[in-house]
């Protein structure tokens, strides 16, 4: 093997550690969801029945369910829906009262 191809293996081993490195990170940074609820809507391709399971995934959908697969069947689609809990902590606790403006400050339009 010549020093070019040498070389070329050396920097082409370091290219492929770096993105083992990158992809390793995204994985950990990736943030942790856990599934709290589950859904299966089928919907029949057959004239006004097609509706019971449209609105089924509709009010799912508003519900914060989101669709995980779907599957083709002779007859319609068969939709699975999940509901998910984000273990990262949101602003459901803020006190928002810390915000609302001090009673006795005046507020002047200039």
């Amino acid at each position: 093997m010549s020093r070019f191809e040498e070389s070329k293996l050396l920097e082409h081993d370091g290219r492929l550690d770096m993105i083992s490195q990158e992809i390793q990170s995204l994985i950990e940074e990736k943030p942790k969801r856990t599934m709290t609820k589950f859904k299966v809507v089928a919907i029949e391709f057959k004239e006004e029945q097609y509706k019971i399971g449209e609105a089924q995934v509709n009010q799912n959908l508003s519900s914060g369910y989101e669709i995980t697969k779907d599957f083709q069947t002779e007859s319609g689609v068969v939709i699975v829906m999940t509901k998910w809990a984000d273990k990262k902590k949101t602003g459901n606790d803020a006190n928002f009262c810390a915000y609302k403006p001090n009673n006795n400050e005046v507020v002047r339009n200039e």
